[in-house]
């Protein structure tokens, strides 16, 4: 087991790189995410890991278990009211604004092993004869890099596929390959991904029309998710949308953004936005 001097040291320096937050009484995530890591780079226990850390200046291996402490818990089609709200009402607006002269880009930040970025991908394979010509770009971030690799894999476990999927699409947009799901060609060309922290994104990501960043800031601390919430303003292009998780806000960030009314989780970069939306 470890000991509170190791969490503490541990819980210090995820608060430090990711702003993660590590609540008193979640302590015990802790050793469990670590675990897995330890066994893996080859240590017969958390505290042998953490030893191991504290006595050496190995920066992959402390961002290696910096990413295991972040939550990449995700599935397809998860809480789809804001996505069925993206495709009916904003994808509208945001063709207009652009008239076709630039392509629609989309953020998901924090997207874990993928699945919301390719439920995006899906819905606008669906509509892609509404859709035309439109140009439209998904770019998926995240900051562990085996959540990003799980991603740009396209396959999913049966047990993953069924988290959300109805067996229509299922069948429609993946392909079985052994014991895993792989999703078709016609869906892997809307999305890429790329490794990313949402504190300090890369400059060459480019601004977006609308960002998703969904169930991140609940697991980071207030300074955090304020810092989170100015960055992604600045990701964010003059007329540009963010929609959250549920139970998620800006408080504390206003001035970036503004609560869209009828539509929970979903927020307008100006007000002149969110009255076309409306």
């Amino acid at each position: 087991m470890l000991d509170a001097a190791a969490i503490k040291t541990i819980s210090e320096e995820a608060r430090r790189r990711a702003g993660i937050a590590i609540p008193q009484a979640q302590t015990y995530l802790v050793e469990a995410r670590l675990a897995p890591v330890a066994r893996s780079e080859g240590y017969d226990s958390q505290a042998d890991l953490v030893r191991a850390l504290e006595s050496s200046k190995d920066d992959r291996l402390w961002r290696r278990v910096v990413e295991s402490l972040a939550d990449h818990e995700t599935w397809f089609f998860r809480d789809p009211a804001p996505l069925d709200h993206f495709m009916a009402d904003i994808l509208p607006v945001l063709a207009r604004v652009k008239a076709r002269k630039a392509p629609i880009r989309i953020l998901c930040a924090g997207c874990g092993t993928g699945q919301e970025a390719w439920s995006l991908a899906i819905l606008l394979e669906e509509q892609k004869a509404r859709l035309g010509a439109m140009d439209i770009e998904i770019v998926g971030t995240d900051i562990s890099r085996r959540a990003i690799e799980r991603a740009q894999s396209a396959a999913y476990s049966q047990f993953e596929v069924q988290r959300g999927l109805s067996i229509h699409r299922l069948i429609e947009h993946f392909e079985p390959h052994g014991q895993q799901w792989v999703l078709k060609d016609s869906i892997k060309r809307w999305v890429r991904f790329e490794r990313g922290n949402i504190l300090r994104p890369s400059e060459g990501l480019g601004t977006f029309d609308i960002i998703f960043c969904r169930n991140v800031l609940s697991g980071l601390t207030l300074d955090a998710r304020r810092h989170s919430l100015r960055m992604i303003s600045e990701l964010s292009g003059p007329a540009g949308y963010l929609v959250l998780g549920q139970g998620e806000t800006i408080a504390g960030a206003g001035e970036y953004y503004r609560a869209m009314s009828g539509a929970r989780s979903v927020y307008a970069r100006t007000m002149e936005t969110a009255q076309q939306a409306a």
